[in-house]
């Protein structure tokens, strides 16, 4: 059977029902690495009232609205977080799927978006003062983009992007902890590396400003991360719109 492209979308569909899924178990990710909480046990409670929630309480994005986002128990609200990373993560894979098709390209870009999303959550809700989180995207970025597809490593644009990256890192940490040059070099380095060169001296311009007001200006730091959070959502999208589209090499 051909492959048509009413087929492709209906399986966009799925992807987007199996990202959904993967932004709630996200959320729990994030939330547990806060305080951490092993991320299986034990199972997902009301935070509040600590009543162990049930499988009709945790449909992605759609337990939060019907319940007008507050506890079936104890009416406690439910943080607007929960549905709207379900939501973007499931954008995040549906839009992969769609841009790229099945195969290795999908798992490629699907898993490196939704590892720098969950790297960027973690970074907005600052609660985890370790390195790891952002080391590890870094690490699996660069498997990513240089091992598997075995491209030359240590070419100029490389070495821009990690220069660019460390000045981002070390403008953010001067009067802060030695955390946050992880946290502003990582979210640095992802975009540089991942969205076409022709970005790069532009993004690395503008990262520097940030970082520099996020240091010097301490009643505009939390607004100064969420501007630095909310780029990091808009060039995780643009990088999937820039993979070369699957109906370009199938005939729908």
């Amino acid at each position: 059977m051909p492959y048509t492209e009413s087929m492709h979308l209906f399986y966009t569909i799925f992807f987007f029902i199996f990202g959904s899924l993967l932004g709630s178990f996200s959320n729990v990710v994030v939330l547990r690495m806060a305080i951490s909480k092993s991320v299986i046990f034990p199972p997902s409670a009301c935070p509040k009232c600590d009543h162990q929630l049930h499988a009709i309480d945790l449909v992605p994005i759609f337990s939060w609205l019907f319940l007008r986002g507050k506890c079936r128990y104890c009416k406690a609200p439910i943080s607007v977080q929960y549905p709207l990373v379900e939501s973007f993560m499931a954008i995040i894979i549906c839009f992969s799927f769609y841009r790229t098709g099945p195969g290795l390209d999908l798992i490629c870009l699907a898993s490196g978006m939704a590892i720098w999303f969950i790297v960027s959550t973690i970074f907005i809700r600052n609660e985890v003062l370790r390195h790891q989180p952002f080391i590890w995207a870094v690490v699996y970025t660069i498997i990513l983009k240089y091992l598997i597809s075995g491209k030359a490593m240590f070419n100029n644009d490389f070495i821009i992007v990690l220069v660019a990256s460390i000045i981002v890192g070390l403008a953010s940490c001067i009067k802060n902890n030695n955390v946050d040059f992880t946290r502003w070099f990582c979210l640095a380095f992802l975009p540089l590396i991942y969205l076409p060169k022709e970005f790069l001296p532009y993004l690395a311009g503008i990262f520097i400003l940030i970082s520099i007001i996020y240091n010097i200006s301490k009643a505009n730091r939390k607004k100064t991360m969420w501007l630095f959070y909310i780029a990091q959502l808009v060039f995780i999208l643009l990088n999937i719109y820039f993979k070369p589209p699957f109906s370009a090499f199938f005939d729908f």
